[in-house]
């Protein structure tokens, strides 16, 4: 290492105007009379630092600045996110919310339907009864057999004094049914 009252320049230094060559050619020399040259004793008169040194001093405040303009941006952009989050809780709530809505939709509408259900199995249990078992008409005249059958009055001649269709019982007549209703 070099004695503080040396400077070292950086290639990226600039040379002062003295140290520059005086020829309009330039000199060639050995990288040990390069640094030679580079390795000056700093005036202790002069109260400036050095070029390097000023560079060094700014660097704690410059990497202050550049934390906090960080922290700031950072701070920024957890603010964003945390406004979408929230939008997106909030859209989420409303969501569940409008769900909650819906499934009671739905459950009331099953519910109907059940309803509906039940009332067409018994309109059509009622149709079944005023149906003839044979020919499945709506007759407005019925013919009771003996066994406890019931069949409209074409389908009752055609049968004539034959056993019951339904059971096999023989029967000796019909007993003739008024319409209901």
């Amino acid at each position: 290492m070099t004695s503080p009252t040396s400077t070292i320049l950086i290639e990226d230094d600039e040379l002062p105007p003295s140290w520059r060559p005086t020829d309009s050619q330039v000199q060639r020399t050995s990288p040990r009379t390069s640094l030679e040259i580079l390795i000056r004793p700093n005036d202790a008169t002069s109260g400036e630092p050095s070029r390097k040194r000023k560079r060094v001093n700014k660097l704690p405040g410059t990497l202050d600045t550049c934390f906090k303009k960080l922290r700031k941006t950072f701070d920024q952009e957890i603010e964003t996110r945390d406004r979408k989050v929230e939008d997106l809780d909030q859209k989420v709530e409303d969501l569940s919310q409008e769900v909650e809505k819906l499934e009671k939709q739905v459950q009331d509408l099953q519910r109907e339907l059940l309803l509906q259900n039940d009332r067409h199995q018994e309109e059509l249990s009622r149709r079944r009864i005023l149906e003839c078992k044979i020919c499945l008409e709506q007759p407005d005249g019925w013919h009771y057999l003996l066994c406890g059958h019931m069949l409209c009055e074409p389908c009752a001649k055609r049968i004539g004094q034959n056993p019951c269709p339904f059971c096999r019982t023989r029967f000796s007549g019909f007993v003739y049914c008024y319409p209901f209703a």
